[in-house]
């Protein structure tokens, strides 16, 4: 992996702070549509997709009768032909399997140049690697969502942080229970992706880093109550983001210090 050219995607947030069925009226299939064309881009705006590409990546099997979610990959290009983000000339309700479905990109409506969050083409490789039972879709929401909000703080000239870096750690400490209303999946199927995304793939590191915190307790009367996990990218330096990420906790819940993390449901810490 190392050897290979990496390429980025940028992911509008608009989409992925939601519940995409419900606010845009689209299947989540739109997630791996977007990176797929952006990921066979030209130069020139031009991407080419199949409809074999995209089922992949769920692992169905294509057969004479087409399954429901070739339905739901066309309904999304029609609407990002609608909302002017592509182009196609083509009939799409004719397009078997293996067509190439040739897409101009139309960059200004496409393309986001704020309020994004990045996805490699080797995160994406990570992702790829899971069993298929897990479902890679839930994966690929989740980690777009965490770096929806770990976001890309600006940095200096020369690629060094600015000098307020330490008020915009690059880390993600919301809630399991806000990230499963907006999402609309259980906390246990979150938890699952956390745990697919901090575990190593074979000799291949983990997407992120978890950082238990612990628990806080303003009242006596009432047991303490555990606080988000931090979360941030496996890269360098994310230890200073940790420590950054920490205290900017410390200031939101107006304690010192956290108390231990209180054993049970830690897991599902609101």
């Amino acid at each position: 992996m190392e050897h290979k050219k990496e390429y980025f995607t940028r992911f509008p947030n608009k989409y992925i702070q939601c519940n995409i069925r419900k606010d845009f009226g689209i299947s989540r299939k739109f997630y791996i549509i977007y990176i797929l064309i952006d990921k066979y881009r030209s130069y020139e705006d031009y991407s080419w997709i199949t409809l074999r590409k995209v089922l992949n990546f769920y692992g169905y099997k294509t057969n004479k009768n087409k399954p429901k979610a070739v339905y739901e990959i066309l309904d999304i290009l029609e609407y990002m032909i609608n909302n002017k983000m592509i182009e196609i000339d083509q009939d799409l309700d004719a397009a078997s399997y293996d067509t190439a479905i040739e897409i101009k990109i139309i960059p200004e409506n496409f393309d986001y140049p704020d309020k994004f969050g990045k996805i490699t083409s080797s995160q994406y490789e990570v992702i790829m690697m899971a069993d298929a039972s897990l479902n890679r879709e839930n994966i690929l929401m989740a980690f777009l969502y965490i770096n929806s909000y770990i976001g890309c703080r600006k940095r200096n000239d020369d690629g060094s942080n600015m000098p307020n870096a330490k008020n915009y750690p690059e880390a993600f400490f919301r809630s399991i229970e806000n990230m499963s209303k907006e999402l609309s999946m259980s906390k246990d199927t979150i938890n699952k992706c956390m745990d697919y995304l901090t575990t190593p793939t074979g000799d291949i590191p983990a997407l992120l880093v978890k950082r238990e915190v612990g628990s806080v307790q303003k009242d006596v009367n009432k047991p303490p109550q555990n606080v988000p996990n931090i979360y941030v990218l496996n890269k360098e330096g994310y230890q200073q983001e940790i420590e950054w990420a920490m205290n900017k906790m410390l200031e939101v819940y107006g304690v010192k210090e956290f108390c231990p993390m209180k054993s049970g449901n830690y897991r599902f810490a609101s």
